[in-house]
Order: structure tokens, then C-alpha cells, then sequence
């Protein structure tokens, strides 16, 4: 098969057909040498950077639709983002998306908030979202921020009643610009609190805060340096319009109504707008991945070791050596993976999502962040001293990984919440009790009927332990305590069965049997991988044989070798724009970007 039609095929399962036609407005925004990495400048002047930048991207999309309603425009716009920037890609996922997602949300059919939809697609202020609260957690359902319904002025008097309750963190804290928080509180009206809502808060002007916002700046993390604070604050008056009601609403004479029959259900509404972190996070984190495994492969190639365990031969390329291909091709693996899973849920937004949609979301959400994080470590880590060069992005992409496993609920919620839905039924049935098929490790019909059954047995499990602990009379925090790990394990293997659900309808949708075959060899290092790391388990459960679970090792190596041809046409087929990434090892000659002077031309 010729070399060009073989990335094609595989480029198809990371991209559709749409992004081939947004790829040219891609490139001329996103201009590397206008994109190029931040070096050397102090904490304000690379937060002034960040928002020059969202600028410059804003003021040549079409906004007058709001982004979040193009998403075949935002989602290769965020995945363009991510790679040129992660600090870009969080400021630009908080306006574009939780900002004007609120006002979308929850100002649905009203015209009086056009003014503040045109001043955030203009940028003439950037928008931040301030929820989450020091106290208790940082947990949304704790806000004890206060908007007490005034009516005198039909007005809310919005107030932090102490630290435990002042937000943290919004990227707020930059000079010179012009800012609008998305701020939840309590609405509090005659004296009665009616759940948390949302409120457009202008938090500062060219000047500073504005009267009454208490901006305190915060140490900027070496991570993903933004410009992050605290926000507090003191009696601040919000216009009645600017109350994001949903269905709610005060008469004149002060009567508060809603369509929600009471607080806790309407404090649960705020949380519609986690769906955006979730799809954002997953397009990102999906883009970084793709990006680490591509440049670290390319690197492998072209860097030479003539080490002992080569007897001091000729010099080869560290790609030679099994170790290192077990983890580089893993991280191709991984990051295919990431890439199919990201582009499921990245067409048009599905109306009413049902609950088991939504746990699906989510769960793909924890499922790529962790594929990410594992990844940009392990690619780091192959790639040598050079992989600690911050000019090739591994510790930039690490950083938005860490920093999203904690966005949109951690991971580790994530799971949890998975499996406590699952557990109660809610639209959820575990995979049926499939025959398993030939004996054959790189069937994914195998990888299926192995994940589908893991995750019906612990499954089964959970539920069993939760109703026989119900039964011996505990309460019902005593009755998940002690079975927080087995709940993680099943949502674990909930998520992975779901990655082979996508791998197979990915692979067998290709036209193409030569890409086909290419394509489930090597997603089957991730997922053969992940069974192996529990090979004990399924060996007790009568489910791999002894025979298989100790041929894993060498099998993967068998794989491994099946790969090496091909291993640089499948990191190029990752769609990665390397001069955006402007990571030197990505390139043969990567020794000259490090040696400006030394070698210049006397001439």
C-alpha cells in the first residue's frame, strides 16, 4: 500500500472529513512564528501574552455565532490551541465556552443579554467562571457566596460571607483588561435561600476591580502559568438582567417562582455547565497526547546511543531497542485511542442527553486525561535530558493534563460517580454474557468479551457488597466507605470496554484492510496492555489461561516488531503541526536550534 494512502486511512480515524476543510484557516491563525513557545519574560508580561493571543484568534473566527454553536469550527480550533499554548487553551475554554455557555444556558430566549454576548465575542472583556469556593473542598455544592434579592432597586447585593466561601482560582488577575465573571451563589430572597444560580458579574475595567470586587492575586503555577486569584466579594449590586434564571423568575412584588420544585433541585442545574470542561478537556487533552507520542517517536529515530547493551557497536537509534518501543509505541497506542474517543462526541451536540449519555461523556473525560497525563510523562521520560528541554512542550503538555485532572471534578470523582449511577441502574445495563471467541489475543473481539466481562463481574460484586452492607444496617456514607476501591476498579474497566467499543467501530468502519489490520495492532498495545496489568485477576476468574497470561509480555514485544516499519508514518498520521509545536527534536537536525552562536557563520 503506498505510503501517502496509508496515512490518509489512518489520519481518518483522529479527524473527519471536516476537519480537511478547516485546515487552511488553521494555519493562517495560527502562524508559528506569531504562536511561537513564551521564554523569558516575567509573570505579567506572559499573562498579557495569553490574552493578546485570544484576541488575535477571536478577531479572525466569525463570532457573531457564538463558537460553542459551531463545533465544527471550535473543537479543531481548541485542539490548535492546546498544542500552541496550554495556557491559551484554558483562558480560551473559559470565555468561549463556560462564559458565553452560561449565558446561552441559562439566558435561553431572552434579548437583553445580546449586549453582553457581542462585548465577549469582541473580547472587549474576557470572561472567567468563578464557582468553585476555598471552603469545604471546593466542593460546587458548598458555594456560600450570597445574592440577596433587593427589592428596592430590583437589584441582588452579592457578598462573601468569609474566606471559607471566597472563589478560587479564577485567572482574573491581569492588569489593563476589562473582565466578566460567571459567578454562582445563593439567591436569596425575603429572608429564603432558593439554590444556587448564576449571575453575569462585571469583576473589572482597563483600570481594575470594579466597586466592591476584591481581586487578590495568586502565585502563577510553573505548570500552566496563568494569571490566577482569589475573588471576593462586598455588597457588590448586580442588575436584575444580569441574573442567569433559567426558569426562575421575581415578580414585582417580589414573589419568587420557579419550575424547579425546590433548592437542591435547582443548585443541581449549575452543573449543566460541566459538560462544556468535559468536551473541551477531552479535545485538548486528545490534541497533547497525540502531539507527545508523535514528537517523541520522530525523536527516537533520529537519536543515537551506542550504549552496553548494544556492545559498544555502531551507534543505532534508541528506537531499536524494545524497551523504548514498548513505551513509545504504547504512547501511539494511547494516543490514537485518545484521538477516537475525543472525535465521538465532537460532532453536533446531542439534544437531551440521556443520563447514560452523559455518564459516557464523562467517563471518556477521566479515560483521556489519564491516557494524557500517562503519556506526556512516559514520552518525557523516553525522550532523555532533551525531554526536559521546555522548548519541547512535554512538561507544557504534562502541565494542562495535571491541571484538567482536576477541572470538571477529578478523575478520581469522575469514576466514582460513574460507578454510583451504574450501581443504582440509572440507564445503565452491564454487557451481556457474550461466548468468548477464538483464542486469539489480538481479536478485539477477544479485547470485548474480556473488558465487558470484567466489568460485569465487578459490577455484579459491587452491587452485591453494597445491598449485603445496606442490609447489616449501615448508613449509607459507611456503606460506600470501605468499597471506594472496588467502585473505582468497575468504572476503570467501565471506561476501558468503552475505548474498545470505539476501537473496533473506528478500525472496521476503514476501508482499507491494510490500514485496518495496521490500526488494531497497534491499538492493541493499549488495550492488551491494560489487561495485562490485570492479568491476576482475569487468570482467577478462569478467563485468560495460565499459558496466555504469562505469553503477554511477549506477545506485546511480537507486536512491537510488527510496528517498528511503520512507526514514523503513524506518528506523522497523528495530524500533529510540528512547526505550531516548534519542538526541535521533532526534527533530524534538532542539535541546531540548541547552538545559535557556536557554529554561526564568521561570514
Amino acid at each position: 500500500m503506498e505510503s501517502g494512502i496509508l496515512r490518509d486511512a489512518l489520519s481518518s480515524l483522529v479527524h473527519g472529513a471536516s476537519y480537511r476543510e478547516t485546515l487552511p484557516r488553521l494555519k493562517e491563525i495560527f502562524s508559528p512564528e506569531l504562536f511561537a513557545r513564551p521564554s523569558g519574560l516575567a509573570d505579567t508580561d506572559r499573562h498579557s501574552l495569553t490574552y493578546q493571543r485570544l484576541r488575535h484568534i477571536s478577531d479572525r473566527l466569525d463570532t457573531s455565532t457564538p463558537l460553542l454553536q459551531q463545533r465544527d469550527v471550535l473543537f479543531p480550533v481548541l485542539e490548535w490551541v492546546a498544542l500552541a499554548d496550554p495556557s491559551l487553551f484554558y483562558a480560551f475554554f473559559l470565555h468561549h465556552c463556560t462564559t458565553v455557555g452560561a449565558v446561552l444556558e441559562f439566558g435561553a430566549g431572552r434579548d437583553d443579554l445580546d449586549d453582553v454576548l457581542a462585548q465577549l465575542a469582541s473580547t472587549e472583556t474576557v470572561g472567567a467562571l468563578l464557582m468553585t469556593e476555598l471552603g469545604h473542598g471546593n466542593s460546587n455544592a458548598a458555594v456560600r457566596t450570597e445574592a440577596v434579592y433587593d427589592p428596592a432597586t430590583r437589584e441582588f447585593v452579592l457578598t462573601t460571607p468569609g474566606p471559607e466561601a471566597v472563589k478560587y482560582p479564577p485567572s482574573v488577575a491581569c492588569p489593563g483588561l476589562a473582565r466578566t465573571g460567571i459567578v454562582t451563589a445563593k439567591l436569596v430572597v425575603d429572608g429564603q435561600d432558593h439554590g444556587l444560580f448564576c449571575f453575569v458579574v462585571p469583576l473589572s475595567d482597563t483600570t481594575g476591580p470594579c466597586p466592591g470586587v476584591v481581586i487578590e492575586p495568586q502565585d502563577s503555577a510553573p505548570i500552566l502559568p496563568l494569571d490566577w486569584a482569589t475573588v471576593s466579594f462586598q455588597g457588590v449590586r448586580v442588575p436584575y438582567r444580569y441574573w442567569l434564571r433559567d426558569s426562575a423568575q421575581i415578580a414585582e412584588d417580589g414573589t419568587f417562582t420557579d419550575a424547579l420544585s425546590n433548592p437542591a433541585m435547582r443548585s443541581r442545574q449549575a452543573s449543566r455547565l460541566i459538560r462544556y470542561v468535559w468536551e473541551v478537556a477531552a479535545v485538548g487533552l486528545a490534541a497533547v497526547t497525540r502531539a507527545s507520542a508523535a514528537v517523541a517517536v520522530r525523536h527516537a529515530h533520529a537519536r543515537y546511543t551506542n550504549g552496553t547493551f548494544a556492545g559498544f557497536a555502531d551507534p543505532m537509534p534508541v528506537i531499536r531497542y524494545r524497551n523504548q518501543q514498548r513505551t513509545l509505541f504504547g504512547a501511539l497506542s494511547a494516543a490514537y485511542v485518545a484521538a477516537m474517543a475525543a472525535k465521538s462526541f465532537s460532532g453536533p451536540e446531542p439534544v437531551g442527553r440521556s443520563a447514560g449519555e452523559i455518564r459516557t461523556l464523562f467517563t471518556l473525560k477521566a479515560a483521556i486525561d489519564r491516557l494524557a497525563e500517562r503519556v506526556t510523562a512516559d514520552t518525557r521520560a523516553a525522550s532523555g535530558v532533551l525531554g526536559f528541554s521546555p522548548s519541547n512542550r512535554f512538561l507544557d503538555y504534562q502541565g494542562l493534563a495535571h491541571a484538567f485532572n482536576a477541572a470538571g471534578l477529578s478523575t478520581q470523582v469522575l469514576h466514582l460517580n460513574a460507578a454510583w449511577t451504574m450501581a443504582l441502574g440509572f440507564d445503565y445495563e452491564p454487557p451481556a454474557d457474550e461466548p468468548a471467541p477464538a483464542q486469539d489475543l489480538r481479536d478485539p473481539a477477544r479485547w470485548r468479551a474480556l473488558t465487558g466481562t470484567r466489568e460485569r463481574r465487578l459490577h455484579e460484586r459491587l452491587v452485591t457488597e453494597l445491598g449485603a452492607a445496606r442490609a447489616a444496617g449501615l448508613g449509607e456514607f459507611d456503606v460506600w466507605n470501605d468499597r471506594f476501591e472496588l467502585a473505582e476498579q468497575m468504572a476503570e474497566a467501565h471506561a476501558l470496554r468503552l475505548l474498545v467499543d470505539v476501537v473496533r467501530t473506528e478500525t472496521e468502519a476503514l476501508p482499507d484492510a491494510d490500514a485496518g489490520r495496521l490500526a488494531r495492532d497497534l491499538c492493541s498495545l493499549h488495550v492488551l496492555s491494560e489487561i495485562s496489568a490485570h492479568s491476576g485477576w482475569y487468570l482467577a476468574e478462569g478467563l485468560l489461561t495460565a499459558d496466555e497470561a504469562g505469553a503477554l509480555p511477549g506477545l506485546l514485544n511480537r507486536i512491537c516488531a510488527d510496528l517498528a516499519p511503520h512507526a514514523m508514518e503513524l506518528a506523522d498520521a497523528l495530524d500533529v503541526p510540528y512547526d505550531l509545536v516548534g519542538a526541535p527534536i521533532a526534527h533530524t537536525d534538532y542539535a541546531t536550534a540548541y547552538t545559535k552562536a557556536a557554529f554561526a557563520d564568521p561570514a
